[in-house]
């Protein structure tokens, strides 16, 4: 027993856990009491007098300890385990449930997350480096009420999170590098919304190469994943590293495989809420869809490269090779199909050696199910293949090889617009327009950004008409392709996109006609099986696996390191909730931030004020422009309104908007569809008066973008957004 105060730290805690594992033992036995009675200890033991290191024996008696609170509750427990409660204070358990309990001003016990759990979930979440994480310990170690928390951030991990740094990483060996997998099923169980309703789990799975340094080939290659449902978190199901790619992609997917073979045969017991209550539903598991980019698809499916002749992954086109580039100008081919690619009816498609694992997953179509992921083709690819003919880049930019190149005149009037338009893109975009001076570090996201909204504005009377039409084709199929409410114009969008890729090869030549500009005229039957293609794009993979790299902290051992951080995260930071009021998700989480007093209020409306509103995924704000603009749909019509207050209406007894309309709403242009039956306008003539809307009539926000050389400004809704 503890009865000094002279202790050495070290030595305390090695006592207390010592002592903490009789306590354990206890408790595992049948003896301790069902109650959750409260007591309050008018007399703490010495417990609460040196230490702020909360305990807990097991899930259902948990001891906490605040020895800066005045009041300290325990749970009623037996004897034998209350004699010992002052003698220990730290637990090793990996479940370490880090809660304090206080006593609010009715007299009711109520939780808080204590001190150390805060403090190691910040430094988790900001992936905090060791030596950082020490020097921080020892500063708070200092204070009288945080003297016994361990000084060493390892120590701090181990306590609290259930860390062992003693045993090494077991990493197998997958030439010419090293694999670790961290396995479907424990991700599925983990990151599943408690609230899915499904009866099958859709998996969408990533592969991707990852660059570490800059001077050497060390890289990862993760194999990553995500649920489609309502909160889609990646998570990681492998990671290779080495200083080159994977010899064979058989031995590198040979876990995941088996894996996810038994998952889709068996299914999978998880823990979903019913009637409030954890209970176990037994689950189908499916893979829905792989996103890859060409390189990685031709890697996992054992396949020619986007260089090759034979390379296209849904029809069997012959490429030809014209002014040093093969091109795909032939659009009419016969498709691909899962049978025939097990047979390897055209084997010039096929590497040599052996068939991929790939295919012997069950219900599992190789051909559909690889989806042609819009991030590399289209913005990576046709964009930026289109802009750098534009500005003549590098080998494109002699005028026998590329008769579309613009004056430098020209490129510069673009560039000036985008800058002008940075403080009209709404938060909703991390990045801004750039100028295309600095085209080369242009990111994806970027190109997306020129893609759907700033690109039609920006080059609106700059280019020549023939081009301004041509690429007007491109941006109204995928914004058709990438919004979940135009299926109706399906089938006006394929016909879009085959004239965009006819039309390539006249205005450009056919030698420019590449593997992804070719790949356009298939995004239709992606759109067909999945939805929106944003819904099954490398966009989110590409996210995670920036965070991924940053979890490096050195070059020695990347794949151990990053390892160790996940086991450091993995028992403290549990993915969000998504709590859906119904399975259609038809009432709109509704959040008001920033509450003010600055008005305007007209009649019937009243205080409270808010400056933010959310709503669902669209973020409003009356005291930025770019923020302000929503478009609702009142009795059939749709209003253009700018956002001023967000109040309290006396009458509908209900939080609303008041904002000012635009007057004169017209058409941005005629062809190829009618801009307005994808809600894009010209729009002029602002109110000055001041109307109240309901929140409910709000169905997305918009981008509006001037036209200086105009008198009208341009509507576009942010189509990622549209509820």
């Amino acid at each position: 027993m503890l009865r000094s105060n002279n202790m050495s730290k070290s030595t305390k805690r090695r006592r207390l856990l010592g002592e903490l594992n009789f306590i354990q033992h206890l408790t595992d036995g049948n003896d301790l009491p069902e109650t959750n009675d409260l007591v309050e200890l008018d007399n703490p033991s010495p417990l609460s007098a040196g230490n702020n290191i909360p305990l807990e024996l097991n899930n259902d008696y948990p001891i906490e300890v605040e020895n800066c609170n005045t009041e300290i509750i325990y749970n009623t427990i037996n004897d034998k385990v209350t004699d010992h409660i002052g003698l220990s204070t730290v637990s090793n358990t990996s479940n370490l449930d880090l809660n304090v309990r206080s006593v609010d001003d009715n007299g009711s016990a109520t939780t808080q997350q204590p001190f150390s759990t805060k403090l190691i979930q910040w430094a988790t979440e900001h992936n905090v480096p060791n030596n950082t994480f020490d020097s921080l310990l020892k500063v708070i170690n200092s204070h009288k009420c945080f003297n016994d928390l361990p000084v060493s951030s390892r120590t701090f991990y181990k306590t609290y999170s259930g860390v062992s740094y003693n045993n090494p990483v077991e990493v197998k060996t997958v030439s010419p590098g090293i694999y670790y997998h961290f396995g479907v099923q424990y991700s599925i169980k983990k990151y599943i919304d408690k609230h899915f309703s499904s009866e099958t789990i859709k998996l969408v799975i990533g592969i991707d190469g990852l660059p570490l340094m800059k001077s050497s080939g060390s890289a990862f290659w993760p194999i990553l994943g995500y649920i489609r449902q309502e909160n889609e978190t990646v998570f990681p199901i492998g990671i290779y590293w080495g200083y080159n790619k994977p010899d064979d992609s058989n031995v590198f997917l040979n876990d995941f495989v088996a894996e996810i073979r038994e998952l889709v045969i068996n299914g999978i017991d998880v823990e979903l809420l019913y009637n409030n209550v954890l209970t176990v539903f037994h689950k189908k598991v499916i893979v829905d869809t792989f996103c890859c980019d060409a390189p990685a698809r031709a890697f996992v499916l054992k396949t020619k490269t986007h260089t090759g002749f034979y390379s296209c992954a849904r029809c069997t086109v012959k490429g030809q090779y014209v002014e040093r580039r093969v091109c795909f100008p032939n659009l009419q081919c016969s498709m691909r199909t899962h049978e025939d690619f097990i047979n390897k009816i055209q084997r010039q498609y096929h590497s040599d050696g052996d068939a991929t694992k790939i295919v012997s997953i069950p219900n599992f179509d190789v051909v559909n199910n690889f989806s042609l992921d819009y991030m590399h083709v289209v913005c990576l690819g046709v964009v930026k293949k289109i802009l750098m003919l534009w500005k003549g880049t590098l080998g494109i930019g002699r005028r026998d090889v590329n008769n579309q190149k613009l004056n430098n005149r020209k490129i510069r009037n673009i560039s000036d617009r985008l800058i002008s338009f940075k403080t009209c893109i709404p938060c909703d975009f991390v990045r801004k327009a750039r100028s295309l001076d600095e085209l080369a570090r242009w990111k994806a996201t970027e190109y997306r950004l020129f893609l759907l909204y700033v690109g039609v504005v920006s080059i609106h009377s700059i280019v020549p008409k023939k081009l301004y039409q041509h690429f007007l084709y491109l941006s109204v199929a995928m914004t058709i392709y990438l919004s979940p409410n135009y299926r109706d114009l399906a089938g006006i969008a394929k016909y879009i996109m085959l004239k965009f890729v006819k039309d390539f090869g006249s205005l450009y030549g056919n030698h420019f006609i590449s593997h992804n500009v070719h790949a356009l005229i298939h995004l239709f039957d992606d759109y067909n099986s999945f939805g929106s293609l944003d819904s099954v794009s490398c966009f989110k993979f590409e996210n995670y696996m920036g965070q991924l790299k940053k979890l490096v902290r050195k070059s020695d051992k990347p794949l151990q390191q990053v390892v160790r951080r996940f086991e450091e995260r993995s028992s403290l930071i549990n993915p969000p909730i998504v709590n859906l009021n119904n399975p259609e998700n038809e009432t709109l989480l509704k959040i008001f931030k920033m509450e003010h007093n600055e008005g305007p209020l007209i009649s019937d409306t009243t205080s409270p004020q808010f400056k933010i509103l959310i709503l669902d995924k669209i973020k409003i704000k009356i005291n930025v422009n770019a923020d302000s603009f929503v478009g609702l749909h009142i009795n059939s019509s749709f209003v253009l309104v700018k956002v001023i207050n967000i109040c309290y209406s006396q009458s509908l007894k209900n939080n609303v908007i008041l904002g000012r309309k635009f007057n004169k709403l017209e058409r941005f242009f005629e062809k190829p569809i009618k801009s307005d039956e994808i809600g894009i306008y010209k729009v002029s003539n602002f109110s000055k008066s001041i109307s109240i809307y309901k929140i409910e009539d709000i169905f997305t926000k918009y981008m509006v973008l001037p036209t200086h050389d105009l008198d009208f400004s341009v509507a576009l809704p942010i189509i990622h957004f549209n509820t």
